[in-house]
């Protein structure tokens, strides 16, 4: 098994072999003690109230195992820093906002449309094609980056904070050019409730982006009813002054947490795609592989490749166990096959709102048409690396799955 890395932008190599001059990596130049950054916080914003106590302890765990485990690069130093002190200084401003504007909590959030599944199992694809209704509400990656002030129907295409949220998460595409490639990230795009939870530190963005093996070993044995707390405060925050008829939501990390999803949306309304896991493994295997060579030099691809087997295998063993126990509702859970979703979205979406009784307009269908008709070809066939990449045993792999794609109706692609 091997993995190339994608070529840095040579500014990269350059900041990075400054920190590698320094003899620490960049430790003397950029702090991650967990009280400087507080502190720093704090300053930033001449408030005090951070909230919640129960962040701190992930924060500091997460801390800790980018210094002992991460190795990073002066780059990935910066960048663990900034966002860091981003979420801290949003969670001294939200508590702000909520003490001033008291009637924030009383939002209801009524019946969100999660979208989850296995990455590359076109979760993607449909959240965005379910934001073309108008009466759909999807957190987009700008409000989710900086969600003080609550953004305003008015602005709520113009707002400053798009192009700064934009600015922000395009740097890695300017780290590893092939970048875009792989994953196509923006300001004004929907994205993943990671950017939610990530103000509780507690989240999968990081377990994607850094090597911290003890920090997944803490979030995956703790009670993360907490992140989904704060993740119901943050929507009404959103919708307090720009609400419709309901959330459309989506991230594959809540199908390990779907249990605690039902705890605190007792009413959600999951749309699961399926499709085969052995041929996205590869492609899902680089992107995480390229996202730690975006912070780091070191980087284990075959652990990356071992541990992704893994957890799809126990993921979907685990979903399958859950719901025959009746831990979970069944009647709350629509499956679909990726395959049926490429190949007639609009059919795929009108049995979604069929399921879930929700009216799909004319208009909705209009407006799905004419994005479908607008899709770029990039968008149509981004590259999939070869399950041969991975180094993993066929045979073995697709014995793993076979009680999966047979109860789900999932098709072999390799």
């Amino acid at each position: 098994m091997t993995w190339t890395p994608p070529p840095r932008a040579s500014w990269v190599e350059r900041l990075d072999t400054l920190g590698a001059n320094l003899g620490d990596d960049g430790r003397s130049l950029i702090s991650l003690d967990a009280s400087t950054i507080l502190e720093a916080a704090v300053a930033t914003s001449g408030l005090d109230d951070f909230g919640d106590s129960w962040f701190r302890e992930p924060l500091s765990v997460f801390l800790r195992a980018l210094e002992e485990e991460a190795r990073l690069t002066l780059t990935g130093r910066l960048l663990a820093r900034s966002e860091v002190q981003r979420l801290l200084v949003n969670r001294l401003r939200i508590e702000d906002h909520i003490a001033r504007h008291p009637g924030v909590e009383d939002q209801s959030i009524e019946a969100p449309l999660v979208v989850t599944g296995l990455g590359r199992a076109g979760t993607t694809f449909l959240h965005e094609l379910l934001a073309e209704d108008p009466d759909n509400r999807v957190p987009l990656l700008w409000e989710m980056m900086y969600p003080v002030p609550p953004p305003e129907p008015a602005t709520y295409g113009t707002d400053p904070r798009i192009a700064a949220a934009h600015r922000e998460i395009s740097i890695m595409d300017e780290i590893v050019p092939a970048f875009p490639s792989m994953q196509e990230v923006a300001g004004h795009l929907p994205n993943e409730c990671i950017f939610l939870f990530a103000h509780q530190f507690a989240t999968d963005k990081w377990i994607g982006e850094f090597d911290v093996p003890s920090y997944l070993t803490w979030t995956s044995s703790h009670d993360l009813a907490p992140i989904y707390r704060y993740h119901r405060r943050l929507l009404q925050l959103l919708q307090s002054r720009h609400r419709r008829a309901r959330w459309v939501l989506k991230a594959p990390s809540h199908l390990h947490l779907l249990p605690t999803l039902f705890s605190v949306y007792p009413d959600a309304r999951v749309v699961l795609p399926h499709r085969d896991p052995l041929r996205v493994v590869g492609s899902l295997a680089n992107l995480m592989a390229s996202l730690r060579w975006m912070r780091s030099d070191y980087v284990d691809y075959a652990n990356i490749v071992a541990t992704m087997a893994f957890g799809f295998a126990y993921q979907m063993e685990n979903l399958s166990k859950l719901r025959d126990e009746g831990t979970i509702p069944n009647g709350q859970i629509l499956d679909l096959r990726y395959a049926d979703l490429v190949a007639d979205p609009i059919t795929t979406v009108r049995k979604i709102y069929a399921h879930y009784e929700i009216d799909f307009t004319e208009a909705f269908a209009a407006r799905l048409r004419a994005r479908l008709a607008a899709r770029p070809r990039s968008e149509r066939a981004r590259h999939e690396y070869d399950f041969a990449d991975t180094g993993l045993d066929l045979a073995r792999e697709r014995a793993l799955h076979a009680a999966y794609q047979e109860r789900y109706g999932v098709p072999s692609e390799v």
